[in-house]
């Protein structure tokens, strides 16, 4: 008899399963995006433990709040945007004279970027532009993200992330060509 392997749920079929008190689950979703989420908030706050615990405040928002999820986005549309409101109230508690633009210059590159020499990672030079195109560009390649995907996380609109993803690939190619310039 041939062994059939089980074919793997998605996030939104297990979120369907979470909703009705399924442990497992929601073990398997948290599984699947903890460290993907644990990035994400990592980028506002640049600080280990605050990620790491934001990164659970944000799996137990999900928890308790698992029943508003509507399919209406993907899952991990929907966490995401859990993610960066939970890494932005934080640091409202933390620097509450601070506006929060402030906190989005915070942005820095995914550490996997980083192994190796530093000054060879594109994200290096990404994260010299301004925060805004960094994050769509990070969601887009690192995470993506689709633009309507993005657009819900960051809480803008499609059109405004295509022209944020266009301006920042643009500046990027550019800052490519004078740091080839710089090395010859």
């Amino acid at each position: 008899m041939v062994e059939v392997e089980p074919i793997e749920e998605t996030l939104e079929q297990l979120a369907e399963k979470a909703k009705t008190g399924c442990a497992s689950s929601y073990e398997k979703i948290v599984l699947s995006l903890q460290d993907r989420i644990y990035m994400y908030v990592f980028q506002f706050v640049r600080n280990e433990e605050d990620a790491e615990d934001l990164a659970q405040d944000t799996f137990v928002k999900v928890y308790r709040h698992i029943n508003s999820f509507d399919g209406r986005a993907r899952f991990t549309t929907w966490v995401y945007s859990i993610a960066k409101n939970t890494a932005f109230n934080h640091l409202r508690k933390k620097r509450p004279e601070d506006p929060l633009e402030n906190h989005e210059a915070m942005l820095v590159a995914p550490r996997q970027s980083l192994v190796g020499d530093e000054r060879d990672s594109i994200w290096t030079l990404a994260r010299e532009l301004k925060p805004k195109m960094y994050e769509v560009l990070w969601l887009h390649y690192a995470e993506g993200f689709s633009m309507n995907e993005i657009a819900m996380i960051t809480k803008s609109n499609s059109v405004t992330v295509r022209v944020l993803l266009h301006r920042a690939r643009v500046a990027l190619k550019k800052k490519c060509r004078i740091y080839e310039k710089n090395l010859f």
